[in-house]
């Protein structure tokens, strides 16, 4: 066992995750503690890397620029915090475009950032992962929803089995013609009739897109947590709000309070995506993860020991160790006793003295392919 990733009773470490998709550009910065992953920062800019593919074959060169500046500002977050390990990945829109390479060698120059561009069946694979890391129990399939790109992934005991990779996001599906809800329902079906082994009780949504979705309907049913992760939906709430949606329009959601002008834009596609999924798999019900790529890529680096830990239960021990060195810390350190903000300067101060394992650095096996295949892409 990589003594790297050994942490259940050792200090945490710092871990960070890029993920350059087609929609959206995201950094996000994790704490792990053994099989306890705590999301501590995290940053999205809608980039829209992928906005003119299906046109021009290229990346739009205004999602590009905009991705090089969030990239640089990511890398800079990077260079401060020095996690012990950084993933950068990049999806569909990079992976398709002509242009794609040389995107990725002019993030390389500017930031230092290696990009790994994973293959469709890698996608959909990590996306799968990263639903078993948040829901290790989950049985159904898994469907990761992009900008260019709809990832669906059997899952079944804790395995990942084979995935598709459809081209039905929002960009991959631009009508010139304007948005027609009509149109886009006939042209998301013929795209999905190829997908006539996924049939399944519950499909597992992974995706911005569909985690705005499952807010609207928190917020039209009145829902008092707005905790989106294992948030389910039966396929009948499901397809009202997809509906719901679907027939605003731009402007009415653009006025939705917590809606952006990009994510209004491609919210009815993902709708409609969604609807015609629940006719063609015959779902029963929704379950929305908030984990897919990104947490796909780090639990991979886990030991084998570590990953079978129940999550839940490694986050309360996790919380359980914290609560007690904070406890032992205050009886022990005089300047922590008079609380305010002497206490938490001591907590802070004794937090950044507490030792550093290296993380997952030369560690686990997940670590060490990611690493080899990212320097075979460049």
């Amino acid at each position: 066992m990589p003594e790297a990733l050994l942490s259940a009773l050792g200090a945490p470490r710092d871990v960070a995750a890029i993920d350059i998709g087609s929609n959206s550009v995201r950094l996000v910065l994790y704490r792990l503690e053994g099989r306890a992953i705590w999301t501590v920062f995290n940053e999205k800019v809608l980039a829209g890397l992928g906005r003119d593919l299906s046109a021009t074959g290229k990346l739009s060169v205004e999602g590009a620029a905009q991705a090089l500046t969030a990239l640089k500002r990511f890398a800079a977050v990077i260079d401060g915090v020095q996690p012990a390990h950084t993933f950068v990945a990049a999806t569909a829109a990079v992976r398709e475009a002509t242009d794609g390479q040389a995107f990725c060698d002019t993030v390389a120059a500017e930031t230092g950032l290696k990009i790994r561009v994973l293959s469709g069946e890698e996608e959909a694979r990590y996306a799968a992962l990263g639903v078993l890391a948040g829901i290790p129990d989950a049985d159904g399939v898994a469907g990761d929803l992009g900008g260019s790109s709809l990832e669906l992934v059997r899952l079944g005991k804790g395995k990942v089995e084979r995935g598709v990779t459809l081209p039905l996001g929002p960009f991959a599906l631009t009508d010139p013609k304007g948005f027609d809800p009509d149109r886009h329902r006939a042209a998301i079906a013929k795209r999905l009739k190829t997908v006539t082994d996924f049939t399944t009780d519950t499909l597992y949504a992974v995706g911005g897109a569909w985690r705005t979705l499952a807010q609207v309907h928190m917020d039209v049913s009145g829902y008092p947590l707005h905790v989106v992760h294992q948030y389910r939906l039966t396929a009948a709430e499901a397809r009202e709000t997809a509906r719901l949606i679907a027939r605003q329009s731009r402007a009415s959601l653009e006025k939705w309070p917590g809606l952006s002008k990009k994510r209004a834009e491609t919210l009815p596609h993902a709708a409609l995506v969604l609807e015609g999924l629940i006719d063609q798999l015959q779902l029963k019900s929704i379950v929305l993860s908030a984990w897919g790529v990104r947490e796909g890529l780090l639990f991979e680096a886990l030991d084998a020991g570590t990953a079978a830990d129940d999550p839940l239960l490694a986050g309360s021990s996790a919380l359980g160790r914290e609560r007690r060195f904070q406890r032992a810390h205050h009886r022990l350190d005089p300047a922590a006793q008079g609380g305010g903000q002497g206490r938490r300067d001591a907590l802070a101060g004794a937090e950044r003295g507490r030792p550093r394992q290296q993380g997952i650095v030369g560690g686990g096996p997940g670590v060490q392919r990611f690493e080899q295949q990212a320097l075979a892409d460049t």
